[in-house]
């Protein structure tokens, strides 16, 4: 058995989820409290440019049939919108995205609707776009020469509007 099938086995194993109740995710946030750093709540601004900027670059990935990278923008502009938010509002940010995303919820910032979305994509795209792997599974799922080819428009969209749903969300409630 070669390194590189038992790496891809590796990685199809795996499930990795977002929780599902109030109580498993403030149990995790509590765990992500040393991943945080604190900031000035004013650079939220930032954060929030980047997602809009890596959410307006999809639109050019749509048109040359790019789904990988539609996904992977849009992945990271979830990232920092959900970044934006914690900046705001609590003053610190999170380079780890599942405790960016777990503390959004714990701290009652992101709706639970909105949480249930992002769970949704998640578990999809875990292991294409890294949410809840390991950095090295989640580098070799990244660039994953094999993988990329099985992405269709259909996956595309689905992160891409999820992304605009939660940039809109994070812009809203950031300057409300």
């Amino acid at each position: 058995m070669s390194i590189d099938y038992f790496v891809y086995m590796v990685i199809e194993e795996i499930i990795p989820m977002l929780p599902k109740s109030e109580g498993k995710i403030k149990n995790a946030y509590e765990n992500c409290k040393p991943r945080f750093v604190a900031v000035n709540n004013k650079e939220f601004s930032a954060h929030l440019e980047k997602a809009k900027s890596d959410l307006a670059n999809v639109e050019s990935d749509f048109s040359k049939g790019s789904w990988d990278w539609a996904i992977i923008k849009s992945y990271y502009a979830i990232h920092h919108a959900i970044n934006a938010l914690l900046i705001k509002e609590k003053g610190f940010y999170s380079k780890d995205h599942i405790c960016a995303i777990l503390a959004v919820r714990s701290l009652n910032i992101l709706p639970w609707e909105l949480y249930s979305k992002v769970r949704q994509i998640n578990a999809k795209f875990a292991d294409f776009t890294g949410f809840d792997v390991t950095y090295t599974l989640r580098k070799i799922s990244q660039y994953d020469v094999r993988k990329w080819r099985q992405l269709t428009k259909k996956d595309a969209e689905s992160i891409y509007l999820l992304a605009k749903e939660v940039v809109s969300f994070a812009e809203k409630r950031c300057f409300a």
